[in-house]
């Protein structure tokens, strides 16, 4: 690869840490004027350690990154560090992560911080998804925005006036957990019909796998002989672009709920602009088109005049980038 020829002294140096269920993802990048660059890369899988071995991974790890930083008076300014739950932002305390056992309550900052030597900030994965795609990405030059991820849990990041909005006890931005049905299935946050609950990765690959047990017929029974457990999106995705009926239904389907719920988003808010991202925003068009006219059809006609509602541009890539941006961006506000 080409060294990039821009000035050094131009250019910021930070390191975002996108901590998943599955993968701690780390980088460093650098930024410039208008755009960024991952310059060093490393990742280890999250249920291989506990808590305080995890912790003590991403110290070393960061250190190393640190250093790959070669250019002389480039120093990295500080950590960002998405996660996949509730945070405290102004004190780093992570309150609870759904699908990553032992914590809670762990103040992430004051963990690492000492440690690594440099300043260190921890937000919801969903706002760092909003943050890249705002000032890199799908919402660029958009004052206001909503990016929701569609993933395992359904997550939303709001952006107004160019700033990531949190709320009050930084618990903004919920979209998973909005009602579509008072009276519909238990969720795992405990309040019952939660958007999530429908059109959660596992939820969708749930309800395909009971109408096939219930004799509907599609193209993906014979790939699984059976063993229905074996269904995943991609086998869904892959049958619906090949015109399999029952397998664009449940797409088609996914997108009626998710549009049900950003008609309310877009009439509380009046976005300018709306990006979905995630592992079940890998369906495209199966399921935006669906959405799309399910807003239209719901939201108020002046909210929808100009509203955009668009796929992300960095799909996987989005909370590693947003959480290295998020430390220029508190600078920034101060």
């Amino acid at each position: 690869m080409k060294q990039d020829r821009r000035k050094v002294s131009n250019c910021r140096y930070t390191i975002g840490v996108d901590f998943g269920g599955t993968f701690v993802k780390l980088a460093l990048v650098r930024f410039w004027e208008k755009g960024f660059r991952i310059e060093g890369f490393s990742s280890f899988e999250t249920k291989n350690y506990n808590k305080d071995a995890l912790i003590e991974q991403m110290v070393i790890r960061i250190i190393k990154l640190k250093a790959e930083s070669t250019y002389k008076g480039n120093r990295v300014r500080g950590v960002g560090i998405g996660v996949p739950g509730r945070v405290d932002f102004d004190k780093g305390i992570v309150f609870d992560l759904t699908n990553v056992s032992g914590w809670k309550n762990v103040n992430l900052k004051d963990a690492l911080q000492p440690k690594v030597k440099i300043p260190v900030l921890v937000d919801n994965d969903a706002n760092l998804m909003a943050l890249a795609e705002s000032k890199f990405g799908a919402a660029k030059g958009h004052k206001d925005c909503i990016c929701v991820t569609m993933g395992t849990g359904i997550g939303g990041g709001i952006i107004l006036n160019h700033k990531v909005y949190r709320g009050i006890s930084f618990a903004a931005g919920e979209i998973g957990h909005m009602t579509i049905n008072e009276n519909g299935p238990l969720c795992i946050c405990g309040g019952k019909g939660c958007v999530e609950r429908y059109i959660g990765n596992r939820y969708i690959l749930e309800e395909a796998i009971r109408r096939l047990r219930g004799g509907a017929k599609s193209s993906v029974r014979a790939k699984l002989n059976g063993r229905y457990s074996n269904l995943t999106l991609e086998m869904l995705n892959s049958a619906a672009r090949k015109k399999d009926p029952f397998s664009i239904l449940i797409w088609q389907e996914v997108g009626k709920h998710m549009g049900a719920v950003l008609a309310n988003v877009v009439n509380l808010l009046n976005p300018e602009i709306i990006v979905v991202g995630g592992g079940v925003a890998k369906a495209g068009a199966l399921f935006l088109e669906p959405m799309r006219r399910i807003v239209k059809e719901r939201a108020f006609q002046v909210s929808c005049r100009n509203l955009k509602i668009v796929a992300s541009k960095f799909s996987n890539k989005a909370g590693i980038i947003g959480a290295a941006a998020l430390v220029l961006a508190n600078k920034e506000k101060k």
